[in-house]
């Protein structure tokens, strides 16, 4: 079966969409945690999401943040095989 569907899940924040690599994730109290590109603005979440400095802590692991998740994801190094 294929999607049909051809709007998009959610906006992009400005500029272009990540590029893959190495993330960083932080946890914002009452907010969950989202990853963030460590090249970037490490306020500005990859779904968009801000936060204010001092108002996250660095964590380990996925976010927790579905759109950041799947950025992290899909951005993610697999090995090449045979296929």
């Amino acid at each position: 079966m294929r999607c049909t569907t051809t709007e998009a899940v959610y906006d992009w924040p400005e500029g272009v969409p990540y590029e893959g690599g190495t993330t960083v994730t932080w946890n914002v109290p009452g907010h969950g945690s989202h990853a963030t590109d460590p090249t970037e603005d490490l306020s500005m979440s990859l779904c968009g999401f801000s936060s204010a400095q001092g108002e996250d802590r660095r964590v380990s692991g996925l976010p927790d943040c579905r759109e950041c998740r799947r950025e992290v994801q899909l951005g993610a190094e697999r090995p090449r095989g045979n296929w």
